[in-house]
């Protein structure tokens, strides 16, 4: 009987096994074309910053901001024996008279009242104080067309005591009002003959040069007239019979020292005699305010 002879088995076959690849290294970045280098722009508009605002500086310090004027008026000033003055009110606030007085000024006009019941809140003291240093003073009444001229002497004439020395009280008309002309005249007549009844003077008129010349001209001859007319170098009128010029205000911006601020500034047309002159004597003093309360 034959013997099959069974095969041997088959041996695996090994499988190479793969080399460990090494890890790839990063590629490079891709140079860059070298150009030229550039330049910040930050310098370049600081630059126009810096004269945009040198520019709005100058507009407004030229068409905004106000201006300080001259004190003085060409031609006249304490040297050629001008005598000066101002005019006040609460607006310039507390006043040092003393540096006021230093400066060359020799009279004031004070606010006083306005209207039926107003009184400045600065009056008393800007009254007491310009006495104590010598300055020659006068109060004013601020005058309102739309209410009893009566009532407003009585309010002006409660309020103040003139003395010996004084200048006489003044009557400031700015305000046309909507009266007839000649309504409106007689009133400011009623007021001053009320306050020249209490005082035994004539007051002074106050107003600018064209309110003068529209509405007062020719109607108040026998008063003596203060007129305001500034940006002019001359006042355009001169003293006549019929026109009793004797104080101009020719800015309302002059700065002088102890005043905060801009301040009316006044010329007196005369010598310190003539002032004095037109201030109150001893023998017109026969009534005064308090003889009124």
């Amino acid at each position: 009987m034959s013997t099959v002879k069974t095969p041997a088995p088959l041996k695996p076959i090994k499988t190479p096994k793969k080399a460990a690849q090494a890890p790839r290294a990063p590629r490079a970045a891709p140079k860059r074309k070298k150009g030229k280098k550039q330049q910040s722009r930050l310098p370049f508009w600081i630059g126009v910053g810096v004269v945009a605002a040198i520019g709005l500086l100058v507009l407004y310090v030229e068409f905004f901001r106000e201006k300080e004027q001259p004190i003085w008026p060409e031609g006249h000033s304490p040297l050629g024996n001008t005598i000066l003055g101002i005019d006040v009110s609460k607006y310039q606030r507390k006043i040092h008279w003393e540096k006021v007085r230093d400066n060359d000024v020799s009279f004031a006009f004070i606010k006083a009242t306005e209207g039926v019941k107003l009184q400045d809140s600065h009056y008393e003291r800007n009254w007491e104080g310009t006495q104590e240093v010598g300055i020659i003073r006068g109060a004013y009444h601020f005058y309102r067309p739309n209410v009893s001229p009566e009532e407003q002497a009585r309010n002006f004439i409660q309020t103040v005591v003139l003395q010996p020395g004084d200048l006489p009280p003044v009557l400031d008309v700015e305000v046309r009002g909507k009266q007839p002309l000649n309504h409106f005249r007689g009133d400011i007549k009623e007021w001053l003959v009320h306050v020249e009844r209490a005082y035994g003077v004539k007051p002074i008129i106050y107003t600018g040069y064209s309110f003068y010349k529209d509405y007062l001209e020719g109607f108040f001859d026998e008063y003596t007239l203060w007129i305001a007319h500034y940006n002019v170098k001359e006042l355009q009128m001169q003293r006549t019979d019929r026109a009793l010029l004797s104080f101009w205000q020719h800015t309302d911006r002059g700065v002088i020292e102890g005043i905060r601020g801009p301040v009316d500034c006044n010329i007196f047309y005369g010598t310190r005699k003539d002032i004095l002159k037109l201030c109150i004597q001893p023998k017109e003093t026969t009534q005064t305010a308090k003889t009124q309360r």
